[in-house]
């Protein structure tokens, strides 16, 4: 933190530092009041699964037998290798095995919210002014997605911070100073990000490396010998020529040392694959469902499947999920909406992925944050064509955007194909469109390098600020993009497949609010403004993150109730095997003793379902735990119950 000239801290680095402890508070909080420190998605189960084999010291361990009765959600039984192992990428489980080792889970997740609050807070002051930073840090802090994704243990909060560092990194390494060093962190972080989200870190590189690219060759240019004019120092008796390739190989090399650490960082991944399978490339998604791939065509999505067409993924299906998806994160990026979470709308919250029935107002800050940061009447022009692109077709409900032509009569394939074709030249024109603004600024940082005479301070700044405002604008935009060819959308847990995207939206967003309070200059007028953004961010939290993340205690049929009821079966302090008897048995119903029982079946509690009656199952898994209290606990689709119970009346199975 900056500190002032006499070492004391200023207000904006107390009110940063509150921030960040507020969000290891809140982190805390949702953890335990309603998450309740259980995996409540499939995908939790199978990273914790997979963390606690690393915190052990194994990559991956020998399934057990019988090893369906061992089963948890998206945890793979190779039988070519005889390995089971969970189906992600081992960045995330990596890291959450320190929470294991640690016995406390939501620490790790606890310390990226905090540390992506604080780089928010310092990209911001640094690139824009501290007013930017302090603003975006408290819309990070605040925004429900972060109050939602942190509580959790999905991997998207440590992916956010890998994002953020790397960001700041690459901010550092522009300034010139250390940049060795630098392009270490750089290269850490992006790396981190690869082997936790591969394709999250296509959307938040793409940006950078585009920049990065033009940087290097604005360098190699410069480096040709040229004169310096008189009139920079008088002093000078004669011009003299002066080289800049020591400029060319400072910019290239931190980027070569970033690459070189990120790819071997990112080697992590065929090396897992290599453990689990005996196949550095082989896809480990699709053990679990053959069509979970990235890209589009028969090869990919649940539509591939000959029960549902065949079709496969699709422009028009990627469109829509987008469109659902961010519906729904117009409100929950910083909980600015019309309308209040009733029941229902909780219900449909936990049971849809649609349109989001109340009406989101967090973009709207959005554009005026790209007119504040843009400090360019070209690239306010091009902002202007940028959303007429934009908003156009959605508020016209364009038939195109939805695959067919006419919403009164059936499409024939001829137009459903010329549908597609417009889709396809809209998302293209909306890329070519983004390719403009950095061509523009390295143009125009080619002529300020060349203009060494006289470039003054406010125009360098405003130069610098407009290149950061495209960069952040292009990881939102690289991210919604790069998701367009994944298959499902994803409201659950948020629209978290472009929340990596957070703290830069949250910069953007912050830049005309800030710009507000600059235009007051007393300081009773800043704090009254500051206290009024504070009243707005706390309102938010009580009347709209509250009961959206309130919507998900018990999701998914978890809570602590069964391993209560089974404390309060145990004889004594006697070790416990549940056998789970029952045929149509989803993970639903007993997913919270399978968090319990881990990958070496050594817990306290250890759940096996006996899912073949009368073959001997029941029996080997018997006398493979010959010292444990038996407890039997029925299950029907979704729904458990204790055999000394009276089953509960079972509707019909939830998917």
């Amino acid at each position: 933190m900056t500190r002032t000239t006499s070492g004391k801290l200023t207000f904006y680095d107390l009110a940063a530092l509150a921030l960040v402890f507020f969000s290891v508070v809140m982190t805390a909080l949702v953890t335990d009041r309603v998450f309740q420190h259980l995996p409540h998605l499939e995908d939790e189960m199978a990273y914790l699964y997979q963390a606690r084999i690393f915190a052990r010291g194994d990559v991956v361990i020998e399934s057990p037998q019988p090893s369906r009765a061992f089963w948890q959600p998206f945890v793979i039984d190779y039988a070519q290798t005889g390995n089971r192992f969970g189906k992600y990428s081992p960045g995330w489980p990596a890291l959450l095995a320190i929470g294991e080792l640690l016995g406390r889970l939501w620490v790790v997740n606890a310390f990226c919210a905090a540390g992506t609050v604080a780089l928010t807070y310092r990209l911001g002051r640094e690139v824009f002014n501290r007013d930017v930073g302090l603003i975006a840090a408290a819309l990070v802090a605040f925004s429900p997605m972060a109050l939602l994704l942190n509580g959790t243990l999905m991997g998207h909060t440590s992916a956010l911070f890998c994002a953020a560092l790397f960001m700041y990194a690459i901010w550092r390494i522009e300034r010139g100073r250390r940049v060795i060093a630098w392009g270490v962190v750089a290269g850490i972080a992006l790396g981190l990000l690869i082997i936790n989200r591969p394709l999250t870190a296509i959307g938040v590189a793409l940006p950078f490396v585009l920049w990065s690219g033009l940087r290097v060759l604005l360098s190699l240019v410069a480096a040709r010998p040229f004169r310096v004019q008189k009139r920079i120092a008088d002093d000078l008796a004669a011009p003299e020529p002066i080289v800049r390739g020591r400029s060319f190989l400072t910019t290239l090399a931190p980027l070569v040392l970033l690459s070189v650490i990120a790819l071997t960082i990112s080697a992590a991944i065929p090396l897992f694959n290599a453990a689990a399978v005996d196949d550095p490339g082989f896809n480990l998604y699709t053990l679990v469902w053959p069509y979970d791939q990235v890209g589009f065509g028969t090869c990919c999505g649940r539509s591939s499947l000959p029960e549902n067409g065949g079709e496969g993924h699709t422009i028009v299906k990627g469109v829509r999920h987008a469109r659902f998806d961010l519906s729904l994160m117009a409100a929950d990026l910083f909980g600015w909406n019309i309308g209040t979470i009733t029941p229902e709308i909780q219900t449909h919250l936990q049971n849809e992925s649609d349109y989001w029935p109340l009406f989101g107002l967090s973009f709207f800050i959005l554009p005026l944050g790209l007119a504040v940061g843009f400090r360019r009447v070209w690239l306010w022009a091009w902002l202007v064509v940028g959303l007429v692109w934009l908003v156009a077709p959605l508020v016209a409900d364009a038939p195109f955007l939805k695959g067919y032509l006419s919403n009164t009569v059936s499409s024939t394939p001829a137009q459903i194909q010329q549908a597609k074709t417009l889709l396809w030249a809209w998302v293209g024109t909306g890329a070519a469109l983004m390719l403009i603004p950095p061509l523009g600024l390295a143009f125009e940082h080619w002529r300020a390098r060349r203009a060494i005479t006289g470039e003054d301070h406010k125009r360098a700044a405003a130069l610098t600020e407009s290149t950061w405002t495209w960069l952040l604008l292009g990881v939102a935009f690289c991210m919604i993009y790069i998701h367009l060819a994944y298959w499902i959308g994803s409201q659950r847990y948020s629209t978290r497949y472009y929340y990596e995207a957070l703290s830069a939206l949250a910069l953007i967003g912050a830049l005309p609010l800030a710009w507000i309070v600059r235009q007051v200059k007393d300081s009773t007028g800043r704090l009254v403004l500051y206290s009024a953004f504070t009243v707005l961010l706390i309102f938010t939290l009580y009347s709209y993150s509250t009961p959206r993340i309130q919507a998900l205690y018990g999701f998914n049929m978890i809570s602590p109730d069964l391993a209560q009821g089974v404390e309060e079966r145990r004889e004594g302090d006697q070790p416990v095997l549940v056998i789970v008897s029952g045929n149509d048995v989803r993970w639903r119903s007993y997913g919270s003793l399978m968090a319990l029982t881990g990958p070496y079946l050594d817990d306290d509690i250890i759940a096996a379902w006996d899912y073949a009656p009368g073959t001997g199952v029941r029996e080997q898994i018997i006398a493979r735990f010959p010292e444990r209290q038996i407890i039997e606990l029925n299950a029907q689709a979704n729904e458990a119950w204790f055999a000394d119970e009276a089953p509960p009346s079972i509707g019909q199975a939830s998917p």
